[in-house]
């Protein structure tokens, strides 16, 4: 019972516990907001375990649904700030999460908010981590934001659509090899730590979903001198990933296809490579070597 109560101290993590909670309130999750509750314990000990929290720690969470994580993470570490967008889904978590006083609850955009801020309001804690079952709606753009956030965190761990997991831990080649993997393999190590199915989530989601862990680095993987340059860069080529690298380069940022041979063979890369084969070394070469000529 002890352990039930740190893991799920709402106890929520039932689709029955869940259902009475959304009648109640009048509550229809939104399928557009892409709003599931998690009602499985064992995958929120999965998701706890990933973010390894130290009782001095403090967690920022995006999305706080019903708060079966926040009062999970509450009582793990020091402070928990945790914004929500859905305005009457913050005020039943808000009620519900009352007892905790070291849960700091927000209504809030977390694509527009101001984070730092936020967490600036709680100078007791040193270390934050980021510790959040992302909305599958706006995944991909809170991942970017975080990315361009990660200097006010040790660490991440989100629980995404497991495509999307693919996609941050995807090599050169593959399939999820994208602007995404580059974001985020640059600033981060990644590592999918558990997949959950459907059933651990309620309303049930149409895909599966992966935890995933990001350690992040004091300074980016490769040395890269303009970053918005670059970013546009791998843009081009990831755009149109299957396009040979020229192509895609001369199509998307206009320079002229001779030049670009020019450049690419410089750098030591074959003009008829497919972008999605490029590694983060390549990339970050070729942003350079355009800066140059450009």
């Amino acid at each position: 019972m002890a352990e039930t109560l740190t893991v799920d101290p709402l106890r929520l993590c039932s689709v029955k516990a869940v259902r009475r909670l959304l009648k109640e309130h009048r509550l229809r999750p939104s399928k557009a907001m892409g709003q599931s509750f998690v009602v499985n314990r064992f995958a929120l000990v999965k998701i706890l375990e990933a973010a390894a929290l130290q009782p001095d720690d403090g967690a920022l969470e995006i999305g706080t649904g019903l708060g079966t994580l926040t009062a999970a993470l509450a009582t793990r570490c020091r402070q928990v700030v945790t914004l929500e967008k859905d305005r009457r889904l913050f005020a039943t978590a808000r009620s519900l999460l009352v007892s905790f006083a070291n849960v700091a609850p927000h209504h809030a955009d977390g694509l527009k908010a101001d984070w730092s801020s936020l967490l600036l309001r709680h100078p007791e804690v040193r270390r934050w981590k980021f510790v959040s079952n992302l909305p599958y709606a706006v995944s991909k753009p809170l991942l970017m934001r975080l990315m361009d956030e990660r200097k006010l965190f040790s660490d991440a761990t989100v629980t995404v659509q497991r495509e999307v997991a693919q996609r941050m831990a995807a090599q050169p080649g593959a399939e999820g090899y994208s602007i995404l993997t580059v974001a985020v393999q640059l600033y981060a190590d990644v590592e999918v730590a558990a997949t959950l199915p459907p059933k651990d989530f309620y309303p049930e989601p149409e895909v599966w979903s992966s935890v995933v862990k990001m350690r992040f680095l004091q300074k980016p993987r490769v040395a890269v001198s303009d970053e918005r340059f670059f970013f546009r860069v791998a843009e081009a080529v990831l755009m149109q990933r299957r396009k040979m690298v020229v192509n895609a380069l001369s199509n998307r940022l206009g320079i002229p296809k001779e030049k670009t041979q020019v450049v690419l063979r410089g750098c030591g890369i074959d003009p008829k490579r497919r972008g999605e084969t490029l590694t983060l070394e390549e990339l970050a070469g070729l942003a350079a070597a355009l800066t140059t000529r450009l």
